[in-house]
Protein backbone atom coordinates (compact mmCIF):
# COMPACT_ATOMS: atom_id res chain seq x y z
CA UNK A 1 0.00 0.00 0.00
CA UNK A 2 1.14 3.38 -1.03
CA UNK A 3 3.11 5.27 1.95
CA UNK A 4 1.26 8.71 0.82
CA UNK A 5 0.37 11.67 2.88
CA UNK A 6 -2.56 11.01 5.55
CA UNK A 7 -5.26 13.31 4.76
CA UNK A 8 -7.64 14.98 7.34
CA UNK A 9 -10.95 13.86 5.70
CA UNK A 10 -11.24 12.19 2.83
CA UNK A 11 -14.70 12.23 1.24
CA UNK A 12 -16.12 9.66 -1.49
CA UNK A 13 -18.03 11.08 -3.90
CA UNK A 14 -18.11 14.44 -5.75
CA UNK A 15 -21.24 15.16 -6.21
CA UNK A 16 -23.19 18.43 -5.19
CA UNK A 17 -22.49 17.31 -1.38
CA UNK A 18 -19.01 15.73 -1.28
CA UNK A 19 -17.94 18.72 -3.33
CA UNK A 20 -19.86 21.23 -1.07
CA UNK A 21 -18.18 19.82 2.13
CA UNK A 22 -15.01 19.59 0.28
CA UNK A 23 -15.27 23.24 -0.14
CA UNK A 24 -16.14 24.55 3.60
CA UNK A 25 -13.49 21.97 4.96
CA UNK A 26 -10.83 23.28 2.98
CA UNK A 27 -11.37 26.85 3.42
CA UNK A 28 -11.21 25.84 7.22
CA UNK A 29 -7.90 24.74 6.56
CA UNK A 30 -8.31 20.67 6.68
CA UNK A 31 -6.44 19.32 4.20
CA UNK A 32 -9.29 17.20 2.47
CA UNK A 33 -9.19 14.26 -1.23
CA UNK A 34 -12.28 13.96 -2.71
CA UNK A 35 -12.76 10.81 -4.78
CA UNK A 36 -15.59 11.60 -7.58
CA UNK A 37 -15.97 8.06 -9.85
CA UNK A 38 -16.92 10.39 -12.79
CA UNK A 39 -14.99 13.46 -15.00
CA UNK A 40 -19.01 15.19 -14.48
CA UNK A 41 -19.83 14.46 -18.30
CA UNK A 42 -22.84 12.57 -19.08
CA UNK A 43 -26.17 12.15 -17.83
CA UNK A 44 -26.81 12.99 -14.53
CA UNK A 45 -30.38 12.64 -12.47
CA UNK A 46 -31.91 16.24 -11.05
CA UNK A 47 -31.91 19.15 -13.10
CA UNK A 48 -34.02 21.80 -10.81
CA UNK A 49 -33.18 24.07 -7.92
CA UNK A 50 -36.24 25.38 -5.49
CA UNK A 51 -35.28 28.88 -4.52
CA UNK A 52 -34.70 28.37 -1.03
CA UNK A 53 -30.92 27.06 -2.47
CA UNK A 54 -30.43 30.96 -3.73
CA UNK A 55 -29.16 32.39 0.15
CA UNK A 56 -27.18 28.66 0.93
CA UNK A 57 -25.10 29.77 -2.53
CA UNK A 58 -24.49 33.28 -1.68
CA UNK A 59 -23.26 32.44 1.96
CA UNK A 60 -21.25 29.60 0.19
CA UNK A 61 -19.78 32.49 -1.95
CA UNK A 62 -20.75 30.38 -5.29
CA UNK A 63 -23.78 32.35 -6.27
CA UNK A 64 -21.53 34.65 -9.47
CA UNK A 65 -20.43 31.15 -10.06
CA UNK A 66 -23.58 29.51 -10.07
CA UNK A 67 -24.75 31.98 -12.17
CA UNK A 68 -22.18 31.10 -14.79
CA UNK A 69 -23.17 28.25 -15.37
CA UNK A 70 -25.96 29.46 -17.27
CA UNK A 71 -29.17 27.80 -15.46
CA UNK A 72 -32.73 28.82 -16.18
CA UNK A 73 -35.43 30.85 -14.09
CA UNK A 74 -38.38 29.23 -13.29
CA UNK A 75 -41.36 30.37 -11.71
CA UNK A 76 -43.59 27.93 -10.29
CA UNK A 77 -44.56 23.95 -11.51
CA UNK A 78 -47.67 23.27 -13.27
CA UNK A 79 -49.25 19.62 -11.86
CA UNK A 80 -51.61 17.45 -12.67
CA UNK A 81 -52.27 15.63 -8.75
CA UNK A 82 -55.32 14.70 -8.00
CA UNK A 83 -57.43 15.38 -10.77
CA UNK A 84 -57.08 16.13 -14.31
CA UNK A 85 -56.85 19.75 -14.51
CA UNK A 86 -53.59 21.54 -15.06
CA UNK A 87 -53.05 23.73 -12.12
CA UNK A 88 -49.87 26.36 -11.47
CA UNK A 89 -48.35 26.87 -8.05
CA UNK A 90 -45.61 30.15 -7.92
CA UNK A 91 -43.29 30.56 -5.26
CA UNK A 92 -44.76 33.51 -3.68
CA UNK A 93 -44.04 32.33 -0.01
CA UNK A 94 -40.14 32.60 -0.72
CA UNK A 95 -38.50 35.61 -1.06
CA UNK A 96 -35.87 34.81 -4.27
CA UNK A 97 -39.43 34.29 -6.14
CA UNK A 98 -37.80 31.64 -9.14
CA UNK A 99 -36.11 28.54 -8.98
CA UNK A 100 -34.17 27.31 -11.61
CA UNK A 101 -33.51 24.32 -14.23
CA UNK A 102 -29.51 23.53 -14.24
CA UNK A 103 -27.35 21.96 -16.68
CA UNK A 104 -26.41 19.02 -14.00
CA UNK A 105 -22.94 18.08 -15.57
CA UNK A 106 -21.94 22.12 -15.47
CA UNK A 107 -23.49 22.72 -11.92
CA UNK A 108 -21.59 19.58 -10.40
CA UNK A 109 -18.49 20.33 -12.14
CA UNK A 110 -18.55 23.83 -11.00
CA UNK A 111 -19.04 22.78 -7.43
CA UNK A 112 -15.99 20.88 -7.45
CA UNK A 113 -13.67 23.45 -9.23
CA UNK A 114 -14.61 25.67 -6.51
CA UNK A 115 -13.40 23.02 -3.91
CA UNK A 116 -10.55 22.71 -5.87
CA UNK A 117 -9.59 26.55 -6.13
CA UNK A 118 -10.00 26.36 -2.19
CA UNK A 119 -7.42 23.67 -1.68
CA UNK A 120 -9.20 20.85 -1.95
CA UNK A 121 -7.33 17.43 -3.77
CA UNK A 122 -10.44 16.23 -6.20
CA UNK A 123 -9.28 13.24 -7.87
CA UNK A 124 -12.03 13.04 -11.01
CA UNK A 125 -12.73 9.14 -12.34
CA UNK A 126 -11.58 7.98 -9.24
CA UNK A 127 -14.78 5.55 -7.46
CA UNK A 128 -14.43 4.84 -3.72
CA UNK A 129 -14.15 0.78 -3.36
CA UNK A 130 -13.09 -0.37 -0.09
CA UNK A 131 -12.93 1.79 3.49
CA UNK A 132 -11.00 0.28 6.55
CA UNK A 133 -9.70 1.26 9.36
CA UNK A 134 -5.45 0.44 9.57
CA UNK A 135 -3.40 -1.00 12.03
CA UNK A 136 -2.91 2.77 13.11
CA UNK A 137 -6.29 4.07 13.23
CA UNK A 138 -6.87 5.72 10.29
CA UNK A 139 -9.29 5.01 7.07
CA UNK A 140 -7.51 3.28 4.51
CA UNK A 141 -9.31 3.99 1.16
CA UNK A 142 -9.12 2.08 -2.22
CA UNK A 143 -10.09 3.52 -5.18
CA UNK A 144 -10.17 2.21 -8.57
CA UNK A 145 -9.29 4.85 -11.96
CA UNK A 146 -8.82 4.08 -15.64
CA UNK A 147 -5.19 3.88 -14.49
CA UNK A 148 -5.62 1.49 -11.92
CA UNK A 149 -6.01 1.07 -8.02
CA UNK A 150 -5.13 3.89 -5.60
CA UNK A 151 -4.57 4.47 -2.10
CA UNK A 152 -5.65 6.67 0.46
CA UNK A 153 -5.17 7.23 4.17
CA UNK A 154 -6.81 10.13 6.61
CA UNK A 155 -8.47 10.54 10.35
CA UNK A 156 -11.41 11.14 9.29
CA UNK A 157 -13.55 9.49 6.39
CA UNK A 158 -16.98 10.54 4.67
CA UNK A 159 -19.27 9.12 2.72
CA UNK A 160 -20.93 10.99 -0.24
CA UNK A 161 -21.04 8.52 -2.73
CA UNK A 162 -25.06 8.52 -3.77
CA UNK A 163 -27.80 6.91 -3.20
CA UNK A 164 -26.42 3.47 -5.57
CA UNK A 165 -23.31 3.55 -3.43
CA UNK A 166 -22.43 0.31 -1.46
CA UNK A 167 -19.68 1.89 0.17
CA UNK A 168 -21.98 2.04 3.47
CA UNK A 169 -21.57 -1.73 4.08
CA UNK A 170 -17.41 -1.30 4.78
CA UNK A 171 -18.56 0.53 7.66
CA UNK A 172 -20.82 -1.81 8.97
CA UNK A 173 -24.43 0.20 8.39
CA UNK A 174 -27.53 -0.95 6.48
CA UNK A 175 -29.70 1.16 4.16
CA UNK A 176 -33.56 0.68 4.54
CA UNK A 177 -35.45 1.20 1.69
CA UNK A 178 -39.23 2.61 2.02
CA UNK A 179 -40.31 2.02 -1.56
CA UNK A 180 -38.80 0.58 -4.22
CA UNK A 181 -38.98 3.77 -7.11
CA UNK A 182 -37.36 4.15 -9.80
CA UNK A 183 -37.05 6.74 -12.62
CA UNK A 184 -37.43 5.89 -16.39
CA UNK A 185 -35.75 9.12 -18.24
CA UNK A 186 -35.69 10.47 -22.01
CA UNK A 187 -34.58 13.74 -23.10
CA UNK A 188 -36.38 15.61 -26.55
CA UNK A 189 -35.12 18.19 -28.66
CA UNK A 190 -35.90 21.72 -28.51
CA UNK A 191 -39.33 22.92 -29.91
CA UNK A 192 -39.81 25.37 -28.14
CA UNK A 193 -37.40 28.77 -27.53
CA UNK A 194 -39.45 29.49 -24.50
CA UNK A 195 -37.90 26.98 -21.72
CA UNK A 196 -40.73 24.77 -20.24
CA UNK A 197 -41.41 25.24 -17.18
CA UNK A 198 -42.12 21.76 -14.36
CA UNK A 199 -44.57 19.54 -15.10
CA UNK A 200 -45.46 17.22 -12.51
CA UNK A 201 -48.58 14.41 -14.07
CA UNK A 202 -50.07 11.43 -12.08
CA UNK A 203 -50.90 8.18 -13.81
CA UNK A 204 -52.32 4.83 -12.50
CA UNK A 205 -48.96 3.40 -12.72
CA UNK A 206 -47.14 6.05 -10.85
CA UNK A 207 -46.28 9.87 -12.34
CA UNK A 208 -44.65 12.39 -14.66
CA UNK A 209 -42.08 14.90 -14.46
CA UNK A 210 -40.91 16.93 -16.72
CA UNK A 211 -38.60 20.12 -17.44
CA UNK A 212 -36.59 22.42 -20.10
CA UNK A 213 -33.39 22.41 -19.79
CA UNK A 214 -30.50 25.20 -20.36
CA UNK A 215 -29.70 25.13 -23.74
CA UNK A 216 -33.32 24.60 -25.49
CA UNK A 217 -33.61 20.85 -24.66
CA UNK A 218 -36.45 19.03 -22.42
CA UNK A 219 -36.46 16.07 -19.76
CA UNK A 220 -39.56 13.44 -19.27
CA UNK A 221 -39.14 10.88 -16.48
CA UNK A 222 -42.10 8.68 -15.13
CA UNK A 223 -40.99 7.41 -11.77
CA UNK A 224 -43.10 4.22 -10.74
CA UNK A 225 -42.12 1.15 -8.64
CA UNK A 226 -39.13 -1.14 -10.20
CA UNK A 227 -42.31 -4.41 -10.15
CA UNK A 228 -44.83 -2.59 -11.93
CA UNK A 229 -41.72 -1.58 -14.02
CA UNK A 230 -41.07 -5.00 -14.57
CA UNK A 231 -44.64 -6.10 -14.97
CA UNK A 232 -45.72 -3.45 -17.72
CA UNK A 233 -42.55 -3.60 -19.46
CA UNK A 234 -41.92 0.35 -18.96
CA UNK A 235 -38.93 0.69 -19.70
CA UNK A 236 -38.89 -0.38 -23.07
CA UNK A 237 -42.81 1.02 -23.61
CA UNK A 238 -41.87 4.55 -22.49
CA UNK A 239 -42.90 6.61 -25.26
CA UNK A 240 -46.22 4.12 -25.41
CA UNK A 241 -46.84 5.64 -21.91
CA UNK A 242 -46.03 9.00 -22.39
CA UNK A 243 -48.98 8.46 -25.05
CA UNK A 244 -51.52 7.71 -22.41
CA UNK A 245 -50.27 11.04 -20.42
CA UNK A 246 -52.44 14.18 -21.52
CA UNK A 247 -50.70 17.59 -20.63
CA UNK A 248 -46.80 16.06 -20.48
CA UNK A 249 -47.83 14.52 -23.80
CA UNK A 250 -49.00 17.75 -25.37
CA UNK A 251 -45.95 19.53 -24.53
CA UNK A 252 -43.81 17.04 -26.66
CA UNK A 253 -46.30 16.24 -29.45
CA UNK A 254 -44.30 18.36 -31.80
CA UNK A 255 -40.60 17.49 -30.21
CA UNK A 256 -38.54 14.05 -31.05
CA UNK A 257 -37.12 12.10 -28.56
CA UNK A 258 -33.03 12.24 -28.33
CA UNK A 259 -30.42 9.84 -27.24
CA UNK A 260 -31.63 6.57 -25.25
CA UNK A 261 -33.75 5.80 -22.43
CA UNK A 262 -32.23 5.45 -18.99
CA UNK A 263 -33.47 4.09 -15.88
CA UNK A 264 -31.81 4.69 -12.62
CA UNK A 265 -32.91 4.86 -8.91
CA UNK A 266 -35.03 6.80 -7.11
CA UNK A 267 -36.24 4.55 -4.14
CA UNK A 268 -36.76 6.45 -0.34
CA UNK A 269 -34.18 5.08 1.98
CA UNK A 270 -32.53 6.34 4.98
CA UNK A 271 -29.39 4.68 6.85
CA UNK A 272 -29.40 2.77 10.30
CA UNK A 273 -26.60 5.37 11.05
CA UNK A 274 -25.24 8.34 9.90
CA UNK A 275 -21.86 8.83 11.94
CA UNK A 276 -19.46 6.77 13.97
CA UNK A 277 -16.52 8.16 16.02
CA UNK A 278 -14.41 9.41 12.89
CA UNK A 279 -16.82 9.25 9.82
CA UNK A 280 -20.27 10.34 8.39
CA UNK A 281 -22.27 9.90 5.67
CA UNK A 282 -23.67 12.78 4.12
CA UNK A 283 -26.49 13.89 0.87
CA UNK A 284 -28.58 11.05 -0.56
CA UNK A 285 -25.93 8.39 0.90
CA UNK A 286 -28.01 8.79 4.10
CA UNK A 287 -31.02 9.89 2.79
CA UNK A 288 -32.75 9.07 -0.60
CA UNK A 289 -35.39 11.42 -1.07
CA UNK A 290 -38.61 10.97 -3.03
CA UNK A 291 -37.98 13.36 -6.37
CA UNK A 292 -41.44 14.74 -6.05
CA UNK A 293 -39.88 16.98 -2.97
CA UNK A 294 -37.38 18.33 -5.31
CA UNK A 295 -34.98 18.80 -2.64
CA UNK A 296 -32.49 16.14 -3.49
CA UNK A 297 -30.14 19.23 -3.95
CA UNK A 298 -30.84 21.64 -1.69
CA UNK A 299 -30.87 18.73 0.86
CA UNK A 300 -26.81 17.96 -0.17
CA UNK A 301 -25.95 21.35 0.48
CA UNK A 302 -27.85 21.99 3.73
CA UNK A 303 -26.06 18.03 4.47
CA UNK A 304 -22.68 18.98 3.86
CA UNK A 305 -22.91 22.37 5.70
CA UNK A 306 -23.97 20.19 8.98
CA UNK A 307 -21.64 17.84 8.25
CA UNK A 308 -18.75 20.32 8.55
CA UNK A 309 -19.98 21.72 11.47
CA UNK A 310 -20.20 18.66 13.40
CA UNK A 311 -16.50 17.37 11.78
CA UNK A 312 -15.81 20.75 13.97
CA UNK A 313 -17.35 20.23 16.92
CA UNK A 314 -15.56 17.02 17.23
CA UNK A 315 -12.21 18.58 16.56
CA UNK A 316 -12.79 20.88 19.69
CA UNK A 317 -13.59 18.24 21.43
CA UNK A 318 -17.60 17.62 21.27
CA UNK A 319 -17.84 14.41 22.35
CA UNK A 320 -21.76 13.90 21.80
CA UNK A 321 -20.90 15.76 17.72
CA UNK A 322 -21.48 12.24 16.11
CA UNK A 323 -24.72 11.43 18.27
CA UNK A 324 -26.32 14.76 17.77
CA UNK A 325 -25.50 14.80 13.85
CA UNK A 326 -26.98 11.29 13.86
CA UNK A 327 -30.08 12.10 15.69
CA UNK A 328 -30.57 15.22 13.43
CA UNK A 329 -30.47 12.83 10.15
CA UNK A 330 -33.03 10.62 11.54
CA UNK A 331 -35.70 13.54 12.62
CA UNK A 332 -35.31 15.01 9.24
CA UNK A 333 -35.97 11.59 8.06
CA UNK A 334 -39.08 11.36 10.10
CA UNK A 335 -40.48 14.65 9.08
CA UNK A 336 -39.29 14.01 5.36
CA UNK A 337 -41.63 10.77 5.54
CA UNK A 338 -44.85 12.56 7.35
CA UNK A 339 -44.48 15.31 4.32
CA UNK A 340 -44.15 12.74 1.52
CA UNK A 341 -47.31 10.46 2.44
CA UNK A 342 -49.30 14.06 3.04
CA UNK A 343 -48.08 14.91 -0.88
CA UNK A 344 -49.46 11.51 -2.17
CA UNK A 345 -52.54 11.20 -0.24
CA UNK A 346 -53.72 14.13 -2.22
CA UNK A 347 -54.09 11.99 -5.34
CA UNK A 348 -57.01 9.77 -4.81
CA UNK A 349 -57.97 8.04 -8.38
CA UNK A 350 -56.16 5.15 -8.25
CA UNK A 351 -57.01 2.82 -4.74
CA UNK A 352 -56.06 0.00 -6.45
CA UNK A 353 -52.87 0.58 -7.83
CA UNK A 354 -49.96 -1.11 -6.23
CA UNK A 355 -47.49 2.12 -6.40
CA UNK A 356 -50.46 4.87 -5.04
CA UNK A 357 -51.37 1.92 -2.16
CA UNK A 358 -48.41 1.41 -0.88
CA UNK A 359 -47.85 5.27 -0.60
CA UNK A 360 -50.79 5.64 1.00
CA UNK A 361 -49.97 3.24 3.75
CA UNK A 362 -47.58 4.60 6.78
CA UNK A 363 -44.50 3.85 5.95
CA UNK A 364 -42.19 0.64 7.51
CA UNK A 365 -38.86 1.40 8.09
CA UNK A 366 -37.55 -1.22 10.18
CA UNK A 367 -33.61 -1.72 11.57
CA UNK A 368 -33.10 2.28 12.01
CA UNK A 369 -31.03 2.32 15.66
CA UNK A 370 -32.36 3.99 18.95
CA UNK A 371 -30.76 7.38 18.54
CA UNK A 372 -30.92 7.84 22.62
CA UNK A 373 -28.88 4.38 22.15
CA UNK A 374 -26.09 5.57 20.27
CA UNK A 375 -22.37 4.83 21.57
CA UNK A 376 -19.53 6.17 19.26
CA UNK A 377 -17.17 3.75 21.07
CA UNK A 378 -19.18 0.77 20.19
CA UNK A 379 -18.77 1.42 16.24
CA UNK A 380 -18.42 -2.29 14.97
CA UNK A 381 -15.88 -1.19 12.46
CA UNK A 382 -13.13 0.92 15.00
CA UNK A 383 -10.08 -0.49 15.57
CA UNK A 384 -9.56 2.02 18.33
CA UNK A 385 -11.89 4.70 19.70
CA UNK A 386 -10.02 7.91 18.68
CA UNK A 387 -9.85 10.96 20.58
CA UNK A 388 -9.57 14.23 18.70
CA UNK A 389 -7.24 17.29 19.07
CA UNK A 390 -8.45 20.90 19.98
CA UNK A 391 -7.74 22.49 16.57
CA UNK A 392 -10.29 24.77 14.45
CA UNK A 393 -8.19 25.02 11.72
CA UNK A 394 -7.78 21.08 10.99
CA UNK A 395 -8.83 17.84 12.53
CA UNK A 396 -6.27 15.43 13.71
CA UNK A 397 -6.63 12.39 15.78
CA UNK A 398 -4.30 10.14 17.59
CA UNK A 399 -4.82 6.75 19.11
CA UNK A 400 -6.52 6.09 22.67
CA UNK A 401 -3.18 5.93 25.07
Amino acid sequence: MSSGPIFDVIIAGGGPAGSTLGLLLARAGCSVAVLEKTAYSGFRVGESLPPSVVPRLMRFGLWDAFLQTGPSPTCGVQSAWGTPELDASVFLGNPFLNGWHLDRSRFDSMLSAAAADAGARIFRKAAARSVARDAHGCWAVTSISPQGESHFRARFFVNGAGRSSTIHTDLGVRRNAVDRMIGIATSFAPHSEKPLPSLVESHALGWWYSAGLPGGQAIAIFFTDSDVCAQHELANGLHRLLGQSHHTRARFIASSPIGEVRVFPAATHCLDRAAGDSWLTIGDAIIGRDPLSSSGIDFALASSERACEALQAIANGATDAAASYDAECRSDFASYLNKRRAYYLMEQRWPDSPFWRRRHSLPSVVGLADPCAFDVSSDPRSGTTLRLGRRRECLQTKSTP
